[in-house]
């Protein structure tokens, strides 16, 4: 391998390996494209296409001709009142979201499992926050969203409620019933932001969970997640008549938007509207198919609706392949890796796996095959992660944490201490403790059954040391 372009050879490599791509992105390594002959025609010409704002092209911090047609376009697709294109993701939409809709100290609501980006527009808005605490479904070894006593209880202990933040579908393509809940705290007043991530193609067919995105006042989609389109492309959809939001879109991002990423997603939503409905049929029939034969083997089981509480529903177009608990979801992800089939991520006890309309019956046999040749006793582990209930106390908003000074104390040193960043086990990958909280005597111990374990714990530094506020 040449020391001169290390990531590029690497990508390149990695290319060669020609690996069955059950991750992201949704275009799976550019085959999602060639459903067509504008599809190939993009593929084939993509080196070529890397434009700039030149005058036939339109300006997308200023749309009026070609990309402002495409995003009305999208608009329509979605049944919303207005719809942008993202080149940044998901997380530069999230930041329009909790800008447009909230203003510096205002108290918001949001799911304690939520993205990242959430977590820094909290801080970078100046919110004041109150969590949504996650729920778990220890039978099966993965974290619910939260379901509508669950909202409510939360909303009990707000003072000044001016908003929530929701997650749907969860990482897993979880979701539940939650339309009532928004039509209700619209009527409240309540401005709503809704990260749908994962849930772009739920307008396809009518056999995906509900697509609720005509609800809220702005909903946020990783196209490029489940749909034909670029990595870093994302929608954001409006269901107000404000202009604020543009504004925040051109802070939020860069001045050159790169026009593949934007062609990718003005494809994305033509592939939805030409293609949608049928594709997804034939996808989700195979899917159950192949998912009732993997299952009969009994050496892992793929999740279904039945499988969960009453008024959850999944994504069937992608499979949460779970263990029996002295087996190991990270290992089998390894496993999988040899057999040449990427998955989207592990868990202690499971992997997923993100199908695609592309996906024919070779790629579920070589799934198939996969686990046919799966020896359990290679993927058994010594320690199960347990998932804990947890609920810290807030002292402090995570924005006042930001500017303060901080220092390392040793973990078993930390007792009543404030914690200065968020620290996050995986799995679940849900804050165990968030900036501004409390640490506590069981809060240490449950951070130290996770290294004891070799977990992987974000926020903890040489598996020694955590970060706290300077006193």
């Amino acid at each position: 391998m040449s020391k001169k372009t290390p990531l590029l050879d690497e990508v390149l490599k990695y290319k060669k390996e020609e690996n069955l791509i059950f991750s992201m992105p949704g275009n799976k390594c550019g085959k999602g494209f060639l459903k067509d002959d504008i599809g190939k025609e993009f593929v084939d010409t993509m080196g070529y296409l890397d434009i700039t704002e030149v005058e036939p092209l339109d300006n997308l911090h200023a749309p009026e001709g070609i990309i402002l047609e495409a995003q009305k376009l999208l608009a329509k697709t979605y049944g919303v009142k207005k719809a942008y294109f993202m080149v940044n993701g998901s997380t530069g939409g999230n930041l329009c979201s909790i800008f447009v809709a909230f203003n510096e100290g205002d108290e918001v609501l949001v799911e304690r499992n939520c993205h990242k980006s959430i977590y820094n527009g909290l801080i970078l808005r100046k919110l004041k926050v109150k969590y949504i605490e996650p729920l778990i479904d220890e039978k099966l070894g993965i974290f619910l969203p939260p379901d509508k006593k669950n909202i409510y209880d939360a909303i009990e202990q707000c003072e000044n409620l001016k908003g929530i933040i929701l997650t749907y579908p969860s990482y897993f393509g979880i979701t539940y019933d939650i339309e009532e809940v928004l039509r209700d705290l619209k009527i409240r007043g309540l401005k709503i932001v809704v990260d749908s991530a994962h849930g772009a193609h739920f307008i396809a067919n009518d056999n995906l969970p509900k697509a609720i995105y005509s609800i809220p006042d702005y909903v946020v989609l990783s196209a490029h997640k489940t749909l034909p389109a670029l990595t870093q492309g994302s929608y954001l959809l409006s269901n107000r008549d404000d202009n604020d939001i543009e504004f925040y879109l051109n802070t939020f991002m860069t001045t050159s938007p790169s026009y593949l990423i934007m062609s990718s997603l003005d494809y994305a939503r033509f592939y939805l509207d030409e293609y949608g409905n049928d594709e997804y049929e034939k996808l989700i029939n195979k899917a159950e198919k192949y998912k009732n034969i993997i299952n009969l083997l009994n050496k892992v089981h793929i999740i279904s609706k039945e499988d969960l509480s009453e008024n959850y529903d999944i994504d069937k177009s992608r499979y949460i392949v779970t263990l029996s608990k002295e087996y190991s979801g990270h290992k089998l992800l390894e496993y999988l890796r040899t057999q040449g089939i990427q998955c989207e991520m592990s868990f202690a006890s499971g992997v997923v796996l993100l199908l695609s309309p592309i996906n024919d019956d070779n790629d579920f046999n070589k799934l198939l095959k996969s686990f046919e040749n799966l020896q359990l006793k290679d993927i058994r582990q010594d320690n199960y992660s347990k998932y804990y209930s947890f609920i810290p106390e807030k002292v402090l908003e995570p924005y006042e944490v930001f500017k303060k000074e901080y220092k390392y104390v040793k973990i078993n040193e930390a007792d009543k201490n404030i914690a200065s960043e968020a620290i996050i086990p995986y799995p679940p990958g849900i804050p165990l403790l968030c900036p501004g909280e409390v640490i506590t005597k069981e809060a240490i111990a449950i951070i130290n059954d996770y290294l004891s374990n070799n977990r992987s714990v974000i926020g903890i530094r040489n598996k020694e040391y955590i970060k706290v506020i300077k006193e």
